[in-house]
């Protein structure tokens, strides 16, 4: 079992919300994750023959949901329940039992750590993914739309990229960078260095939200080697000599 892929943070496409109370212009929203990802989750994890649910009824009509992973040859079960839901009854209250048992093994327990979500809600209903979309509908009411914030921002801790940006951001603070002097070490650190000296120029004004997950990466783990090493300031200093004197062949060359 590859416990990593079976915990890993789910992505937007397959986070749903919906309104848990509405206050007029703004509603608190809950999301939740849509049973057939949780089903895809343990296929690709554990593989579709090394899983299994079960079904039964509490005294009183709880779904109870026993789902067990087989784990070094062994089966192990993990259970949780839920009552029946006000939309798709009996069906709702499976899936969510599922779920539930499912949160137990770790899959989509990242979600219970967003606290309250907030949204402002409006009569005009937003052009956005299904996802994202909120409706607040109260009889004798306008129906109201809201745009749910996306969990991988929330989040961004949680995922590859966020954590590149958060390593980025770590060592901009701790080397104390000027905010004018940013640009010049994202560019520093894209440049190309050979036997420890720059030998081609580097990206100038780089957006670390535009870059690509591999370029991200690079950046940020370039930035963190120096950082670690001690060696930050210096390589930027020596970058913006190398700049110097290759505005300064360029100049020669146009004489």
């Amino acid at each position: 079992m590859d416990w990593n892929k079976l915990t890993k943070p789910f992505n937007d496409a397959d986070v749903f919300w919906r309104i848990d109370r509405s206050f007029g212009t703004w509603a608190r929203v809950l999301c939740y994750l849509d049973a057939r990802a949780v089903m895809n989750r343990l296929d690709d994890a554990v593989g579709p023959g090394n899983w299994q649910d079960e079904y039964s009824e509490t005294i009183s009509g709880k779904n109870l949901c026993k789902l067990s992973i087989r784990v070094d040859g062994d089966w192990v079960s993990k259970s949780d329940g839920a009552g029946n839901t006000n939309i798709e009854g009996d069906k709702g209250g499976i899936s969510d039992a599922f779920k539930r048992a499912a949160v137990k093994w770790g899959i989509g327990r990242h979600l219970y750590s967003l606290g309250d979500t907030t949204v402002n809600l409006s009569t005009d209903k937003p052009d956005c993914l299904k996802h994202y979309l909120v409706v607040a509908s109260k009889r004798g009411e306008p129906t109201k739309y809201g745009v749910a914030p996306s969990v991988q921002m929330l989040q961004e801790h949680l995922y590859p990229r966020g954590r590149s940006i958060e390593m980025l951001r770590g060592v901009l603070r701790s080397e104390r960078v000027d905010r004018n002097d940013i640009a010049i070490t994202l560019e520093a650190a894209s440049a190309t260095l050979t036997s420890g000296r720059f030998t081609k120029l580097g990206t100038t004004g780089i957006n670390p939200k535009e870059l690509s997950d591999v370029q991200l990466t690079l950046l940020s783990e370039k930035l963190h080697s120096w950082h670690t090493g001690g060696v930050l300031k210096d390589m930027v200093s020596d970058y913006m000599k190398f700049v110097a004197l290759e505005a300064e062949g360029l100049a020669k060359g146009g004489e």
